[in-house]
């Protein structure tokens, strides 16, 4: 039931569902993380499908190595097991002992770009600090419309149930609400760049609580709340620990809830990670900075969540079809050289 070009393998102690395509010397690895029931293969789409509907067709197109990742999901064409305890912690480990062993194997740079799409925002600061414990890391996590590690930003995953397997079951949920955003951004694209039916069957399945942003856990054959702990996975408060961080997001009213608040929420955490990086941790220099350096030091910060930012056409599914797919690729090279920029900008006034 394997797509051409994939893998199942295994990783911190959980199967996973990887894909990897090799590109050009010198260029970064570009991760893409799913997000909540849904296998990576979106991002490269399915063997009948045109390549230029999907992501990983123009990262190849640019030179971009692609590694994607799906853990494991109940869709019993690929995984036969489910794990309803596996969590952030989990996710992280599996994704970072992945992504190294690539690194080792293809003798690719040891800092990734990283595509968090919808719930895998989530895991941008403990999969950095796995990618770390191993001598790697995160050149830039860029967040594609995704959960940030703020708490209830999303109240309507509270309601999530669980499944027989234990799992949190997305039909009943939240499945028509995705394939709503599948039609329209077939709509968007001129053509079906992906059909409902088999999105549904071949890519999408009930998944472990814990990866959610309801701060919910599966205990003893149900789902509990454990905000605390789910605060403390993924990082919510070590805005130091976080890698360089940028977003792409849309201004569709389908998904308005990222629609609305992306940039503000994200911009905690890009504003945060930048001063806890670049300034923060020099205080003897920022502390003797002269008026004028000062007064351009608080500008350059005080844009640096916009200039990081990224509204682009579609919905939360807008790196679907011909247009987003090429266009998201576009924005990932301008915010890897704005986020360069920024960082140069910044070192610069603090010399």
């Amino acid at each position: 039931m394997l797509y051409p070009g994939e893998e199942l393998t295994e990783a911190a102690g959980y199967p996973a569902l990887v894909r990897f395509e090799p590109g050009r010397e010198g260029l970064p690895l570009v991760v893409f993380v799913t997000g909540g029931g849904v296998l990576g293969r979106i991002a490269y789409g399915p063997p009948g499908g045109r390549a230029a509907d999907f992501l990983c067709h123009w990262l190849h197109e640019e030179g971009f190595p692609s590694l994607v990742l799906s853990y494991p999901i109940d869709n019993r064409g690929v995984f036969d097991a489910a794990f309803p305890q596996f969590s952030i912690t989990d996710w992280a480990e599996q994704s970072a002992e992945i992504i190294a062993r690539y690194m080792d194997r293809k003798g690719l740079p040891a800092n990734a770009i990283v595509l968090g799409w919808s719930m895998a925002g989530r895991i941008a600061e403990p999969l950095h600090a796995a990618l770390r414990r191993k001598g790697k890391g995160i050149e830039l996590f860029i967040a594609m419309a995704a959960a940030s590690a703020l708490p209830h930003t999303l109240p309507g995953l509270d309601h999530l149930k669980p499944a027989g397997s234990g799992l949190a079951a997305i039909r009943g949920a939240y499945l028509d609400w995705l394939l709503q955003c599948l039609a329209d951004q077939n709509v968007v694209t001129g053509h079906s760049a992906l059909d409902g039916d088999e999105f549904t069957r071949e890519m999408t399945g009930d998944f472990p609580v814990g990866l959610a942003a309801s701060a919910m856990r599966y205990r003893d054959g149900a789902f509990v709340p454990d905000p605390a702990g789910d605060a403390l996975e993924v990082g919510a408060a070590r805005y130091r620990a976080f890698p360089p961080l940028a977003l792409m997001t849309h201004a569709s009213a389908i998904d308005a809830r990222h629609a609305l608040t992306d940039r503000s929420t994200w911009g905690v955490y890009i504003t945060q990670q930048l001063c806890e990086g670049l300034v923060f941790s020099q205080v003897d220099k920022f502390a003797a900075l002269p008026s004028e350096k000062w007064t351009l030091l608080v500008e350059h910060v005080g844009h640096a969540a916009q200039r990081l930012s990224a509204t682009l056409p579609g919905n939360h599914m807008f790196f679907l079809g011909e247009i987003g797919a090429r266009k998201t690729v576009q924005t990932l090279k301008l915010l890897r050289q704005t986020a360069a920029d920024i960082a140069g900008e910044i070192s610069d006034l603090m010399d």
